[in-house]
């Protein structure tokens, strides 16, 4: 076997209703005093005024702040912040999709730290502790429930880089799938699909190991076979958990593999085009697969095995092409665009998405075989 290093830490809660003990977890750590985020989509949600109600009648005082944004930045954390110097509180609550739980950990952050917001934009810029972070998403997929990454954009400088460190990692997460039977049709294909990216490019990342693997392979096999489903079936409650198992699983393996270019090239998609990360990441994906096989990648052949529609008399060739012709067709089952024009996106704009997406140099780092800037012209020109 070959040395490798595997880390997960945090308290995780999984199953329909758990969300309902968190008023439980705040009276037995004794936190009275909280800032809860949720996100403005969720305000008529029953179940979800059902967990906040519980929140409220558990605590003695209590801060609401409503996330109005897909993507946060850094000048809407630093509007919303909360300080030490003017507010006693124990610990925060993001309640909500990817965007809600990063903005509760911003909010976390710069409780005790009083510099500008975008000064601790990196990792580990925090000199003074960060509350702890109880995380309840009701989406499944960005993985930001476990993960110790909160992304921000930087509106003057147009580029998406977050507040990240083992201590922007939630000190719990409470994965409810019946709080994701809300979640809208489009949100849902989104995150889903991002948990996707995560899952193959954790897979076949130089830095991954035994452990991340295994974690990866069943995460795919779970949202790959079931999200088509759960868009057919949006009430169906063990649908929907399948899916949240798997988008949970996907975030351990990134966490221990890391990412690459299909992420890195969402980024820029995001902050200029204001394209949803999860589905900015997949429009890549495919592409990315197609390339590293004709480069000699081989190891697609194990994520198409796991799936439940998989020719198992197939060569391992023949399984690697088969992957991408089976995610293009689901893809297009799901609705995630083939082309860039959708959203505004030209010929003019190439230079600035490849310098862009170039300064991500760690995440295409990451692919199997060398990923530069000619690769990503190459995907463009297939996009554009």
């Amino acid at each position: 076997m070959i040395k490798f290093n595997f880390i997960f830490s945090g308290d995780v809660s999984f199953g329909c209703g758990v969300a309902d003990r968190v008023a439980d977890r705040l009276a037995e750590r004794g936190w009275t005093k909280v800032i809860l985020v949720v996100d403005h989509n969720l305000l008529n949600v029953a179940k979800v005024q059902q967990v906040t109600d519980k929140i409220r009648q558990s605590v003695h005082s209590l801060v609401e702040i409503v996330c109005q944004i897909s993507e946060p930045t850094y000048a809407t954390l630093e509007s919303n912040r909360v300080s030490s110097k003017e507010v006693e509180v124990d610990a925060v609550i993001g309640m909500g999709g990817g965007s809600a739980i990063d903005f509760a950990k911003g909010m976390a952050v710069l409780y005790r730290n009083h510099l500008s917001a975008i000064r601790y934009r990196g990792f580990n810029k925090m000199t003074e502790p960060v509350l702890p972070i109880i995380a309840i998403p009701t989406t499944a997929g960005t993985g930001s429930e476990i993960t110790p990454n909160a992304s921000f954009v930087d509106s003057e400088k147009k580029r998406k880089l977050g507040i990240n460190g083992a201590a922007v990692r939630p000190r719990y997460a409470y994965l409810d799938p019946a709080l994701t039977v809300s979640c809208p049709e489009k949100p849902t294909i989104s995150a889903g699909v991002d948990s996707l990216v995560h899952a193959t490019e954790a897979y076949v990342a130089k830095r991954t190991n035994p452990m991340a693997r295994l974690f990866a392979r069943e995460a795919f096999k779970l949202v790959f076979d079931t999200l088509p489903q759960v868009v057919d079936s949006p009430s169906n409650l063990e649908l929907r958990s399948k899916v949240m198992y798997g988008t949970f699983l996907a975030a351990i393996a990134l966490m221990n593999s890391g990412t690459g270019p299909a992420a890195a090239m969402s980024y820029p998609l995001g902050v200029h085009f204001h394209v949803p990360h999860g589905i900015a990441g997949g429009i890549f994906l495919p592409h990315v697969i197609a390339y590293n096989v004709r480069r000699g990648v081989t190891d697609y052949a194990d994520l198409y095995e796991a799936v439940e529609c998989a020719e198992t008399s197939l060569s391992r060739d023949a399984m690697n092409q088969r992957l991408v012709e089976d995610m293009f067709a689901t893809w297009n089952r799901l609705g995630v665009p083939c082309r860039l024009s959708g959203y505004g996106f030209g010929a003019g704009d190439v230079d600035m998405f490849i310098k862009d997406t170039l300064e991500l140099k760690a995440a295409l780092d990451q692919n199997p075989v060398p990923f530069h800037e000619h690769e990503i012209e190459g995907i463009l020109e297939k996009l554009i």
